[in-house]
């Protein structure tokens, strides 16, 4: 009998926890104007999430996170919720006015239709949940913290909770900004402590920095302190992040005086020579040419990396420094991309590689008119893509025609 009641109760229990999760997130469909208006309506936040189809990390965290029954009351007691996939209906105009740039990133709106939080990424429901309590304590959002930062607020407090909010919504050229008032206003010896060091790694990001540079201009101090492979890698790894800003901002004409203080800071600091100075100098070369429409300095500069024995990674400077010109040059400069392309296969390039040359020849095929020419590369890029599949090796991510 006992056995009978012991087989009986953990069958329910079984049960009762198969079903436990019975609510999820609940999300209103109505154009992005209609959801302003109900919101300001009934005075409540827009929890927003941006999403793609082909968005693993948003899939997750709708089968795994929505469906939690505490996250789903907070949310469907708390905000009204929405979600719009960014490449279709009013997706792509709402990606480009609130500058969505990753997947997922969850936006907390107003009904003025101000971003008072913002968070990017995949997490756990407890910390999403976190996360998402913060948008109803305006001094504890990205909005509320940028608020008091500005207005004159640089206190440690401050600066670190704004850059953390920053970091999590994935806003790197900002929290860069911040970083650099607040590091700039430390005394500079102090920037060599442990505390402030480590806050560095993680926040300090803009070269243009004078606490940056004075960092640098220690680095020898600091490997001996810190480990001098780790210490390296931060100041690689930053203005490597730092190019790709420039080249950006170039490309978007925006924050100009900003990147030629980058540009200016960066090419102070590799002077000097390192392992990565010469492929990150001729890559600053490049985003100035082509910012100028300078294409003939443009193909010159790739022409001598081709001929320099010594540059590190030469494949790929150059298949991205093609695809730049087939991206934005002039019709008549597409034979270098293929010339390149020819020089490069003939060094016996690996499968990552290879994968990229077939998709830079594609899509200058197609920009050229060779539309037959053109499937035939793709069609070799999909079986290399395949080939790589199977030998679990990574695959270049595929390039826009």
């Amino acid at each position: 009998m006992k056995q009978r009641l012991l087989t009986l109760a953990l069958s329910l229990g079984m049960i009762t926890g198969a079903t436990a999760q019975t609510r999820e997130i609940t999300f209103r469909e109505a154009d992005w104007k209609t959801q302003l208006a109900t919101a300001k309506k009934e005075k409540k936040i827009i929890f927003f999430d941006a999403y793609t189809s082909w968005c693993g990390p948003c899939k997750m965290m709708a089968k795994d996170v929505f469906t939690k029954d505490n996250v789903a009351d907070l949310f469907n007691q708390t905000f009204l919720n929405v979600k719009y996939d960014m490449e279709k209906g009013e997706g792509p105009a709402l990606k480009d006015k609130y500058g969505v740039s990753a997947y997922p990133t969850y936006l907390f709106v107003n009904g003025d239709g101000e971003v008072v939080h913002k968070i990017v990424g995949s997490m756990s429901a407890p910390e999403f949940m976190e996360e998402a309590k913060k948008a109803l304590s305006p001094e504890n959002t990205t909005f509320g913290l940028a608020k008091k930062f500005n207005g004159g607020d640089h206190s440690e407090a401050t600066a670190i909770a704004y850059m953390e909010a920053l970091d999590k919504a994935y806003e790197s050229d900002k929290m860069g900004a911040v970083a650099r008032v607040y590091f700039d206003g430390l005394p500079k010896a102090s920037l060599m402590e442990d505390k402030n060091w480590n806050l560095a790694l993680k926040y300090l990001n803009n070269p243009a920095a004078q606490s940056f540079v004075y960092l640098y201009a220690h680095k020898a101090e600091l490997g001996k302190k810190y480990d001098t492979e780790k210490v390296n890698m931060y100041f690689q790894r930053t203005m490597s992040s730092s190019v790709y800003a420039i080249k950006r901002a170039y490309e978007k004409k925006t924050d100009l005086k900003e990147a030629a203080e980058k540009i200016a800071s960066i090419r102070k600091m590799l002077s000097a020579g390192t392992d990565y100075s010469k492929p990150m100098l001729a890559q600053l070369e490049l985003v100035e040419f082509a910012a100028a429409n300078k294409w003939d300095n443009f193909i010159a500069k790739v022409d001598v990396v081709m001929g320099d024995a010594d540059f590190k990674n030469k494949s790929g400077f150059v298949i991205g420094a093609a695809n730049d010109l087939v991206t934005a040059a002039p019709a008549q400069h597409y034979k270098h991309a293929l010339k390149w392309a020819e020089q490069i296969e003939q060094t016996n390039p690996n499968l990552f590689a290879n994968i990229q040359l077939a998709d830079l020849r594609k899509r200058t095929l197609k920009k050229q008119g060779k539309t037959a020419e053109a499937e035939i590369m793709a069609t070799k890029a999909q079986d290399l893509r395949k080939e790589a599949a199977q030998k679990g090796q990574m695959t270049p991510p595929m390039m826009k025609d």
